[in-house]
């Protein structure tokens, strides 16, 4: 079973422009995704997916595999799914965030085992405890709850249900694990009333009632949006 992870990375994001190659803890941001992405199980080919030639340029040189994709894409989703259209025989797809450079590389791995051990599986992605209430009751946090067989019941922005309180919701990070049959037909779905809603691109996959387990990580790790975030990274120091 073909495992593809691709890491879309562009320029032009309107709140960090350049933001893949603003450096951390001295190197590119994106190096550091590609880096912890390579070092997780499972993974027979590892892209990092651009439009962009100045992203193009920096990950070659540090050794990375590059895909240019179409600058129509209209969101990271789109440009794994060009990826792995090049790549008929990739039958699991993940979908890694180019803004995350604590990504778990062992929470990749777990994701990666489930969908090898399990063939119903169709999508997954990974969530952590997180011991700051304050950290889940901010809007930019996502929250996901689960059920009883660690399946998402929903995702949101929003304090759910109590997350802040202390109440069972975990904090979501951007991975995701995908068969090939279902990435590709999500890339052709419409943006979902609930994702427009959240602004949260898996709620797309909910409302037409793909079951996305939830595989648990040991430790936080989240995205960076913007030059502040960034810049309390840098001070913190990597973990």
């Amino acid at each position: 079973m073909s495992v593809l992870a691709v890491i879309p990375a562009r320029f032009a994001a309107q709140r960090f422009p350049g933001k893949p190659l603003a450096l951390l803890w001295g190197k590119p941001m994106l190096r550091h995704v590609w880096e912890r992405a390579r070092a997780a199980r499972g993974i027979d080919e590892l892209v990092i997916a651009t439009d962009d030639d100045r992203i193009a340029e920096a990950a070659r040189g540090w050794g990375a595999a590059v895909e240019i994709t179409s600058a129509a894409c209209g969101s990271g989703t789109d440009r794994v799914a060009e990826v792995a259209r090049r790549r008929p025989d990739a039958r699991v797809i993940l979908n890694l965030q180019g803004d995350e450079p604590e990504l778990e590389s062992e929470a990749v791995s777990r994701l990666i085992e489930a969908m090898k051990a399990d063939p119903n599986l169709r999508m997954g992605t990974v969530a952590h405890h997180e011991s700051d209430p304050r950290v889940l009751a901010a809007p930019d946090v996502v929250k996901v709850v689960v059920d009883a067989d660690g399946f998402a019941l929903y995702f949101s922005r929003a304090d759910i249900p109590k997350a802040s309180g202390g109440r069972p919701a975990l904090r979501h990070a951007g991975v995701y694990a995908f068969r090939r049959d279902l990435l590709l037909e999500f890339a052709s779905w419409p943006p979902s009333r609930l994702e427009l809603a959240e602004r949260l691109e898996q709620l797309r996959a909910l409302e037409r009632g793909v079951r996305i387990k939830v595989v648990l990580g040991e430790r936080s790790f989240a995205g960076v949006d913007t030059p502040e975030q960034m810049a309390a990274l840098e001070r913190r120091g990597p973990r």
